[in-house]
């Protein structure tokens, strides 16, 4: 099978444009602004981590190539983290990137996990 474009293990997977986007409003689902402050925001949601690491993909509409390629590269395991907005992804392509994530082990990180991360400690249960 053809490799897509080489991806890092962070892969961060945008929509440009939702279908319930008003369009003189701008985006609805606008959760990282990629022309302003994006890393800063980016490590707000998955703490301290290397630019080097990190592909950007982008659709106009859900589940475009840029999904496709997703979808390839997490199957291949080539990928450990995804960072997405769930609400602008069909229900099955929702279900579908969580079981694929959890198939092969990659993160599934959205805005709804803004400053948890799982790879803290859970503190320590209290003694019965």
């Amino acid at each position: 099978m053809e490799h897509p474009a080489d991806l890092q293990p962070i892969v961060v997977y945008m929509i440009e444009r939702h279908p319930l986007d008003i369009p003189h409003l701008g985006p609805v689902f606008r959760w990282l602004h990629a022309d302003n402050d994006f890393y800063r925001e980016l490590e707000a949601l998955i703490g301290p981590f290397d630019p080097e690491d990190l592909t950007l993909l982008i659709d106009k509409h859900p589940a475009g190539p840029a999904w496709r390629q997703l979808l390839q590269a997490l199957m291949e395991e080539r990928v450990r983290m995804v960072i997405t907005h769930l609400a602008p992804l069909s229900a099955a392509q929702r279900q579908q990137l969580i079981g694929v994530c959890a198939q092969t082990g990659a993160q599934l990180i959205t805005p709804g996990d803004a400053g948890r991360s799982s790879q803290q400690e859970l503190p320590p249960a209290p003694d019965s």
